[in-house]
């Protein structure tokens, strides 16, 4: 699931050509939660093999009143002999502009173990990076960085703040990240609306997009990776799905809490 919180970052614009979008922010507020159920295929069968959360909180930083983004997840005890995984990120960043001042994140997939600091310092036009990991000793950088870019869980809120009433089939937009040590110019791609309809039977008009991934221990770069989101100002993660390495893996809403419009569901004819 290191990649389960890159797995919701999603966006567009031209196919010959990046442009940056127009965002609505103030959407999302403390106190909001969702949670996905994450099912592995196997052959023919898709196996629930854990899950992942992400909540917004209230936190007091340097003085002031900003939000605190937590993102945790976990394969299903069952399944820890095959893969263990344990993720934990969180960043703090403004209210209104979803913008981080921190970010850290512990890691464990399998055997391997990382972790990594973040302090933003836009003033300066830099960031402090500290890493270190199973095959790598600690380390800090100095990263040169300008407004756009960001963190991994950051960028999630605020490319749910995209308005994406203005982009259209096919456009994708740049989302410049910090991983680890280095700074990766990621992209989403959008795909259109269709209506995704969730293991609990619920339906919802959604936008689709393929997300550029970030290659790591589990998935592999490149646009493997399909988001959906609900087509209404939640912006809420209904379904996603993504090649691995062994396999391919799956990701369903599940539990949505503090989400300031309620979900919007596509009305089935019932039979008489």
């Amino acid at each position: 699931m290191r990649r389960a919180v890159a797995i919701l970052l999603f966006l567009c614009m031209w196919v010959t050509g990046y442009s940056q979008p127009t965002y609505t922010f103030g959407k999302f507020v403390a106190g909001e939660r969702f949670k996905l159920d994450i099912y592995y295929n196997w052959q023919f069968i898709w196996l629930n093999a854990g899950w992942v959360t992400f909540e917004i909180r209230d936190t007091t930083w340097n003085g002031q009143p900003l939000y605190h983004l937590l993102s945790e997840g976990a394969t299903n005890p069952g399944y820890d002999w095959f893969y263990k995984v344990r993720d934990r990120y969180e960043a703090i960043v403004e209210p209104q502009t979803y913008t981080p001042h921190w970010f850290r994140c512990n890691t464990l997939e399998g055997s391997f173990w990382d972790r990594e600091e973040v302090r933003f310092n836009y003033n300066d036009s830099i960031a402090i990076v500290a890493t270190e990991n199973a095959k790598r000793a600690f380390k800090i950088d100095t990263l040169k960085v300008t407004p756009s870019i960001t963190d991994l869980i950051s960028a999630i809120y605020i490319c749910r703040s995209i308005d994406f009433t203005k982009i259209v089939y096919g456009q994708k937009v740049p989302v410049p990240v910090i991983v680890g040590n280095k700074i990766y110019n990621l992209h989403f791609r959008y795909m259109g609306i269709e209506p995704v309809t969730t293991r609990s039977g619920d339906t919802y008009q959604c936008r689709k997009f393929k997300v550029m991934m970030v290659d790591g221990t589990i998935f592999s770069g490149g646009e493997d990776l399909t988001a959906w989101i609900t087509d209404d100002p939640n912006c809420a993660p209904i379904m996603m799905e993504a090649k691995i390495a062994v396999g391919s893996v799956k990701a369903f809403l599940v539990e949505m809490r503090g989400n300031r419009w309620p979900l919007k569901k596509v009305e089935t004819n019932k039979k008489e």
